[in-house]
């Protein structure tokens, strides 16, 4: 009798291992949680937007969605996070303890104080975003060694800030067109880096930085007027797309800037200006609101197309070429507005197998420890994850069938020989 009870325990079990190592197993394979309204994500793991989260927040200081867990990732799916103009859209907030190595990717961020914010982490990502009609498109705040790249900021007081002792993030092709103000560095916030990046159209300053005691370093960052390499402290810079006339001799390269020191401390530049063709000798020269004058020591790199120089006297600065006694004069300078503002993600369907968009070379910056290897900035996110995932639960799916139908099959049997046992026996065989 024991032994036909144990044996129907047995077959018991295996019908409940086999029904419950499936559902294990998938969730270990793919644990995306799903997010489609405000909440606060306070444990570790995938997350992944299904749709517009709308929040309707009266505290500018609150969030819709707040990230308050280390190792974290935040996949939009290209969906967005609406405002109502309050608030923050996505924070991740390691203000009440350590947070780090969260990601925020794919997603766009509408009508907030601050579109996708960062406070007192480290070590975290923000990639393949767009930002729009907020204060603050995406700002870090006492937040270091970032990375943020292929971003899109727009319609906004402040395109990307970072305050507060922001240090050693790197920015790597952000987009900061039509705000007031574009990249914007304050308090402390230096040892910074900018790659590749655009700063077109913004009506006060494409590129600001004050009250920062140590340098930022900026490498290709296309203006309306120009491509510009430098580093700076405490220096603001924008295009110029009318400038004065120019002295006579010199030819119009279509390259200008204005630059100005800021407050908070002692302002320099070290600025390179990229210019078109020129067949004559090119110099950089400096209006200092009344008068052009050459800038002393300013060096050309005719094979790279750069003048640059050492500057700590500021103004509207231009590559210039020798044209002969007949150039100078008023110009009009061919701005380059530049391709149309991303304002929308691709939002995968349940059906659609994206096409991921092969990743360009990263770039090294010598002296920084970032050097992600970071996808196009309009490219589609990925479908390695979704695919490996569905390809695993099929395969877990079919096993798990499987190891039912044996378990079934093995209870029948068992009962059978239990029920043989009971005929053998005779009365009894319940006492």
């Amino acid at each position: 009798m024991v032994g036909a009870r144990a044996a129907v325990l047995v077959g018991i079990v295996v019908v409940l291992v086999a029904a419950t190592a499936g559902t294990v197993s998938a969730q270990q394979a793919g644990n995306t949680t799903t997010v489609d309204s405000c909440r606060t994500i306070d444990s570790s793991g995938q997350y992944a937007l299904t749709g517009t989260v709308t929040g309707d927040l009266d505290d500018p200081n609150a969030a819709c969605i707040e990230i308050t867990a280390g190792n974290v990732t935040l996949d939009g799916q290209g969906h967005t996070v609406a405002g109502t103009g309050a608030g923050h859209g996505v924070e991740v907030d390691g203000s009440r303890g350590p947070v780090t190595n969260v990601t925020v990717e794919n997603l766009q961020a509408h009508n907030w104080s601050i579109g996708v914010f960062a406070l007192e982490t480290d070590n975290g990502t923000i990639r393949r975003t767009i930002t729009e009609n907020s204060t603050e498109g995406i700002a870090l705040g006492a937040s270091s060694n970032y990375t943020l790249a292929n971003n899109t900021a727009t319609g906004s007081a402040i395109a990307i800030a970072l305050g507060g002792q922001s240090q050693n993030n790197t920015l790597r092709r952000m987009t900061a067109v039509e705000n007031r103000w574009g990249i914007h560095f304050e308090r402390e916030s230096a040892n910074n880096t900018v790659v590749n990046s655009v700063a077109r159209n913004n009506s006060r300053w494409d590129y600001y930085s004050e009250r920062n005691d140590n340098e930022n370093i900026v490498r290709n960052l296309d203006l309306a007027t120009g491509t510009f390499s430098f580093s700076e402290r405490n220096v603001a810079l924008g295009a110029v797309t009318s400038p004065p006339p120019l002295p006579r001799g010199a030819g119009n390269l279509d390259s200008y800037v204005e630059a100005t020191g800021t407050r908070g401390g002692q302002a320099a530049i070290s600025l390179t200006m990229s210019y078109g063709n020129a067949r004559n000798p090119v110099a950089l020269w400096r209006h200092d609101g009344q008068h052009w004058s050459r800038v002393a020591d300013s060096q050309t790199n005719g094979a790279a197309s750069t003048v640059s120089a050492n500057i700590s006297e500021f103004g509207t600065f231009a590559a210039l070429s020798d044209a002969g006694a007949n150039a100078g004069g008023p110009v009009t300078v061919s701005a380059d507005r530049g391709p149309a503002v991303q304002r929308n993600l691709s939002t995968p369907t349940a059906t659609a197998t994206p096409t991921a968009t092969p990743a360009p070379t990263p770039t090294t910056i010598p002296g920084s420890a970032a050097t992600e290897q970071a996808p196009a900035a309009n490219a589609t996110p990925t479908a390695a994850r979704g695919e490996s995932e569905a390809t695993e639960s099929s395969g877990i799916g079919i096993v798990r069938t499987v190891f039912v139908i044996a378990g079934v099959i093995g209870l029948i049997v068992l009962g059978i020989v239990a029920l043989r046992g009971r005929n053998d026996r005779g009365p009894g065989f319940n006492r």
